[in-house]
């Protein structure tokens, strides 16, 4: 996060809070509690390579805040100020971390009104998570989601990995993962799930992705059980980087929610 993001970020009230995944690690989180309103709830996933303190989640802590959201931001196990160690990363465990945060907010109390708001892979765990928590989750949001696990595999042939596997560990993005991480997103069949998830789901897609295909938009319309909203962003790159791509993240993220709180 840069320093004017940091900046406005502390005119919020934040607490740290501390609570476990169901997997048993210790997550660490950053809530931030609405003065109105405050049954309305959004709790933020981030992306792979990322932590609670990225720009879109701080930006999202700055835009929702005021207007009436209790926001928790948490690092997933094995990134930021939470537990373990990066390389035994898995989806699985990520969706784990996701449903303890989920666990945490309905033990706070008070939350009448939940969107899961999930970035890059952060996308693919919300859905996931939500869909074995509907009972909690309200909607689903997704920013340049990642829609279908294997296509962290699709590029590689028997020889890659084999190779994961002998060695006992591969790059992928900017670390090393375990063949735990490969065995998980290789079992892991995401658009049949998907066929199981009835909440409101909203795709927000940079077309200029170069990270993850803005054709994963389309498997997720294509499979959620519930009504499916995509809005593709022309000329926007995966972390909407670009002058003015951010406002129009959070304008469109805006409308959605007003949209459904009025439906």
């Amino acid at each position: 996060m840069d320093s004017q993001a940091k900046a406005a970020s502390h005119k919020i009230a934040s607490e740290r809070v501390e609570f476990p995944s169901r997997r048993g690690n210790l997550l660490v989180g950053d809530l931030h509690r609405s003065g109105e309103g405050a049954g309305r709830w959004l709790v933020l996933c981030h992306g792979m390579e990322s932590t609670r303190g990225g720009t879109k989640q701080a930006a999202i802590v700055r835009r929702f805040v005021p207007k009436g959201y209790t926001v928790l931001r948490f690092d997933f196990s094995y990134v930021g100020d939470s537990e373990g160690e990066y390389e035994d990363l898995t989806v699985s465990g990520e969706v784990d971390d996701a449903l303890g945060a989920l666990d945490f907010m309905h033990q706070f109390g008070g939350a009448t009104d939940c969107t899961l708001v999930g970035s890059s892979l952060g996308g693919l765990v919300a859905l996931l998570a939500a869909t074995k928590a509907q009972h909690v989750v309200s909607r689903v949001a997704t920013i340049a989601p990642v829609a279908d696990s294997h296509l962290f595999t699709d590029s590689l042939n028997a020889e890659a990995i084999a190779g994961w596997r002998s060695r006992g560990r591969r790059r992928v993005g900017a670390g090393f993962l375990r063949p735990t991480f490969l065995d998980d997103v290789l079992a892991i069949d995401a658009p049949a799930t998907f066929a199981h998830l009835r909440v409101p789901v909203l795709v927000l897609h940079g077309d200029a992705d170069s990270v993850v295909p803005p054709s994963q938009a389309d498997i997720i319309a294509a499979n959620v059980a519930g009504p499916v909203t995509v809005k593709r962003f022309a000329g926007v790159g995966h972390r909407f980087e670009e002058p003015g791509a951010l406002s129009q993240l959070l304008d469109a993220l805006e409308a959605w929610l007003e949209s459904q709180t009025d439906a």
